[in-house]
């Protein structure tokens, strides 16, 4: 075999190596480089997956703040709607009462209900029953009779020449006036205030229960 076969056999092996070795690392190279791009997916995947729970969080915790701002806003109307009604219904308690006092017969047989009441309540002998300018004028010629129904015969119960801006009813209280009952129709209706707001919002919205005493 000549020097030159040989060389150039020497020389194809080489060439066959370097080749080998070239497709070796190329393949190597391309292996390497899907697995980057997998591992770049990868991430990228957890990464959206991250931002879309964030997201979804985000969203989630704002459709709440939306509900809760709406069911907040619902309720303070429906508050004020109660409200609205209540003092609504309160006016015309107070313009019926105003009518009651009209109605003589029915509205004296009232005050001595609540003089009766009243007297019942003291200990004290001497008691003073304050009433409006309107019913001082009704009451006085009848007082006397009036007394002797309504107040036991131990007790005294003067009509006092003083007179209160109230609608109707009226106030007992002793000489030294420590003690009071006010059966004015303004104080029936203050006494009765968390009581007249359940009725009559139990029957304004049978179905809910009232949020809050007036």
């Amino acid at each position: 075999m000549s020097t030159n076969t040989q060389l150039e056999q020497l020389e194809n092996a080489i060439h066959k190596r370097a080749q080998s070795l070239a497709d070796t690392h190329l393949q190597a190279a391309q292996q390497q480089r899907e697995k980057i791009l997998a591992d770049s997916v990868k991430r990228l995947h957890q990464r959206e997956e991250h931002e879309t729970e964030i997201a979804k969080a985000a969203a989630e915790q704002e459709y709440r703040r939306r509900v809760q701002a709406s069911e907040i806003k619902m309720q303070a109307e429906l508050d004020q709607l109660r409200w609205t009604l209540v003092q609504s219904i309160i006016s015309d308690l107070q313009e019926h009462l105003k009518k009651l006092c009209q109605q003589e017969t029915t509205y004296i047989n009232l005050l001595k209900q609540y003089l009766q009441s009243a007297a019942a309540l003291f200990e004290d002998n001497d008691l003073v029953a304050v009433v409006n300018a309107h019913d001082h004028t009704l009451l006085v010629p009848q007082w006397d009779d009036i007394v002797k129904d309504c107040v036991p015969e131990e007790q005294r119960c003067t009509l006092a020449t003083n007179t209160e801006h109230f609608t109707g009813g009226l106030l007992v209280r002793n000489q030294e006036d420590r003690i009071r009952v006010d059966n004015t129709f303004e104080g029936l209706i203050t006494r009765l205030q968390n009581e007249l707001y359940q009725v009559i919002t139990a029957q304004l919205f049978a179905s809910a229960t009232p949020i809050r005493n007036i």
